[in-house]
């Protein structure tokens, strides 16, 4: 097993330094992880899914999957997967499994966050122990098989979770049905992978064709006009080596295809979108804007997720502020200056049901204003609040809420 992981590890070492190369760039994956297979009681795929005797986890690295995208959202990959397993059903202990599986990934959300795929394919699966048993049917039926090797096709579902825009996890179930004659579904399994996946380069950046084919024009032009004129001036040569070399000695630093006098973030690979500036958690609000970089966020948050503030709680007919309510303030006010510097909200107060309606009303703006003053004494502008008394309110109780404004 040992030979199994180094031979893994190598391969997959040959295939980033390979189809990391620029011409390959965002369109390349690589998959590796580890995998288990369940060989399922006969009677049914689900029966005894979990049971651990039906299944046989291979640590470590026991299988690597490398996928190109042809389109969006189409990917051809090739599977392979090998290890020492047990095959309940035909009560077979630890035993060489070899499968090799090419197939398309049919993506859902592709490059989102969230990125579940559909898988089919078609391969070759090994199993050795084959040969020379037999499998119980009933009491009086039995199956045998002669072959080891054998061809098969797979389908299941997959799903990608980026953590950043080139590295995520990756889990996926496939159920595999075996060829081979008069077989039915007994030499059918389940295979189940769990692991990290690879994108080399970043998301696809859509490049502008317009400029490269007005370009060919231009040169094209200019080959026939040489052709009818064949004599030039010599400053007119001078002239066009000059913005030949020019052009030539342009840079682009982190070969994210935008040019450093025009790259915002000459040093990182970005998006072209972007002016070059890359866009981590894949929120669509570039690294150097967001404020929140490696959390998918909301643009009205600055690219931060939704912020939810606690409620700051008051005693029955009380609007001062209580040590606990003082800490929360603190946090909420840290929040509203160096995380939300640009929103506005609203502080709502409210009552119980409890005296009667006009007086309530009156006390629900005292509690909104005694945060109002502690979000002031604290840094916040008030321009940036409106305080709303909402008097009673049976769900809310004794309490102000803090909310973002929405416009």
């Amino acid at each position: 097993m040992k030979n199994v992981n180094f031979f893994i590890i190598a391969l997959f070492t040959f295939f980033s330094s390979v189809f990391s190369q620029e011409d390959s760039k965002e369109k390349w994956f690589i998959r590796i992880g580890a995998h288990n297979i369940n060989y399922y009681p006969i009677t049914s795929p689900f029966k005894g899914f979990f049971l651990k005797k039906n299944n046989s986890f291979i640590p470590v690295i026991s299988s690597i999957e490398l996928e190109h995208h042809i389109k969006k959202h189409i990917g051809l990959y090739l599977d392979a997967s090998l290890g020492m397993v047990d095959n309940s059903r035909w009560k077979i202990e630890n035993n060489f499994f070899v499968k090799l599986s090419p197939g398309v990934n049919l993506y859902i959300l592709p490059y989102n966050k969230f990125d579940p795929y559909l898988r089919f394919g078609l391969g070759y699966h090994k199993f050795n122990n084959y040969l020379n048993r037999e499998l119980r049917i009933s009491e009086t039926k039995y199956f045998k098989t002669n072959k080891k090797d054998f061809f098969l096709l797979d389908g299941g579902l997959g799903l990608n979770l980026w953590m950043v825009s080139n590295f995520g996890f990756n889990i996926q179930s496939t159920y595999n049905q075996v060829f081979a004659k008069q077989s039915k579904d007994y030499l059918n399994f389940w295979k189940h992978n769990i692991g990290l996946i690879f994108r080399f380069g970043a998301l696809p950046i859509h490049h502008d064709h317009k400029h490269d084919h007005n370009k060919t024009i231009g040169e094209t032009d200019q080959d026939n006009f040489s052709s009818v004129v064949p004599i030039i001036k010599e400053e007119e040569k001078e002239e066009e080596q000059e913005k030949k070399i020019c052009c030539n000695n342009q840079e682009d630093s982190d070969n994210d295809g935008v040019l450093d006098q025009e790259d915002f973030c000459p040093n990182q690979f970005g998006l072209k979108k972007f002016q070059g500036c890359p866009d981590t958690d894949l929120d669509n609000i570039p690294d150097h804007e967001d404020k929140c970089p490696k959390k998918f966020g909301r643009k009205e948050n600055q690219g931060c997720p939704n912020i939810i503030f606690s409620p700051i709680l008051f005693s029955s007919g009380q609007f001062s502020l209580s040590p606990h309510s003082l800490t929360i303030i603190n946090e909420i006010a840290e929040i509203m200056i160096n995380t939300l510097p640009n929103s506005k909200f609203y502080i709502n107060g409210y009552t119980d049901s409890n005296g009667k309606s006009y007086l309530n009303k009156i006390l629900s703006v005292k509690r909104a204003y005694s945060v109002f003053e502690s979000l002031i004494s604290k840094g916040v502008n008030a321009s940036r609040i409106e305080i709303r008394g909402l008097g009673i309110e049976k769900k809310k109780g004794r309490r102000v809420e803090i909310i973002i404004r929405k416009s």
